[in-house]
């Protein structure tokens, strides 16, 4: 399974029947048998495979921006108190889908 950003996760054909979003944890949407690219090299150098593409239903929403962020800014951070704060805020905005 290849990530791209968070918003986009892709596969081998075939390889998963589904996929979970990685912010939301909802059932991502799938295209089969795509081709194409699916990183920036392969983008620069007109390349690309046959792959399944997976897409959160909620990618657009401002919420699940927000939470993605929030993920970014936890992975950086080196207190554990301020994680601590971060993981608050995630779990507020993903019981609420909305930001407060």
């Amino acid at each position: 399974m290849l990530f791209s950003g968070k918003q986009c996760l892709y596969t081998k054909p075939g390889e998963r029947s589904e996929l979970y979003c990685p912010i939301c944890d909802t059932k991502c949407e799938v295209k089969r048998n795509c081709y194409g690219p699916t990183c920036f090299a392969e983008a620069v150098g007109g390349l690309g495979h046959l792959h399944d593409g997976f897409t959160c239903p909620h990618r657009d929403e401002d919420w699940h921006h927000y939470a993605s962020q929030l993920i970014d800014q936890k992975h950086k951070c080196a207190s554990r108190r301020l994680q601590d704060l971060i993981d608050l805020d995630l779990q507020e905005t993903l019981t609420r889908r909305s930001i407060s």
